[in-house]
């Protein structure tokens, strides 16, 4: 449950410290991995529209994964030589911008909450996945495995991970918290299995007097 302290007519607040690690199997940190703390009470609407941006370089998607909330608008701007045909047929967005070059589609809002993997109908190793959530507390593990919620309002959260190499139960990549003031909090998730190969990409760019 959310906490509030009176401060005259106007209420503020309580904000808490949670610190997120994730570890692969062997004990090693796991940089890149989605972290979500997930509010057990209604979260706050967004105060101003959200935005993001997933380009393609090289004949990849960069970054190749984002976490966003419900309700982003993301832009695939093609920085490439070459056109590329962004697709998704995954169910919380299904899309398709045809063949193109630089900014020549609007931005595409994500509207559900989910998993979801982009490709592209050209470049079959291109690979690209959002991980859109209602929480607005989320970020990425550093090269450390690490993601801290420095100023996370107090209350009762379940904390979930993410990334698409992980191999573990999906039960296991979430941890219920209770974030309060002045004490912080830590979750530490570590991997059981071996991770899942990585997809491959060739990363080369081309124009199309190449192929």
């Amino acid at each position: 449950m959310a906490c509030t302290i009176l401060l005259g007519p106007a209420r503020a607040v309580v904000a808490a410290e949670l610190s997120v690690t994730v570890r692969d199997n062997a004990g090693r940190p796991f940089a890149g991995a989605v972290v979500v703390a997930e509010p057990l009470t209604r979260a706050p609407p967004a105060a101003a529209p959200l935005k993001a941006e997933m380009d393609q370089r090289n004949l990849q998607f960069v970054p190749n994964l984002l976490v966003i909330r419900t309700g982003t608008s993301v832009s695939f701007p093609n920085s490439d030589q070459v056109w590329h045909q962004v697709y998704s047929f995954s169910g919380a967005k299904t899309f398709q911008l045809s063949l193109y070059a630089g900014r020549a589609h609007r931005p595409v809002v994500f509207d559900k909450p989910g998993l979801v993997t982009l490709g592209c109908n050209i470049h079959d190793g291109m690979i690209g996945y959002i991980y859109v959530t209602d929480s607005p507390w989320h970020g990425l593990t550093d090269q450390n495995g690490q993601f801290r919620f420095a100023h996370l309002p107090a209350g009762n959260y379940t904390v979930k991970v993410w990334h698409q190499r992980f191999n573990d139960p999906v039960v296991s990549l979430g941890l219920d918290v209770t974030a309060t003031e002045g004490t912080p909090v830590t979750a530490a998730f570590q991997l059981k299995r071996n991770l899942k190969p990585a997809l491959h990409s060739h990363g080369t760019e081309k124009k199309w007097e190449d192929y």
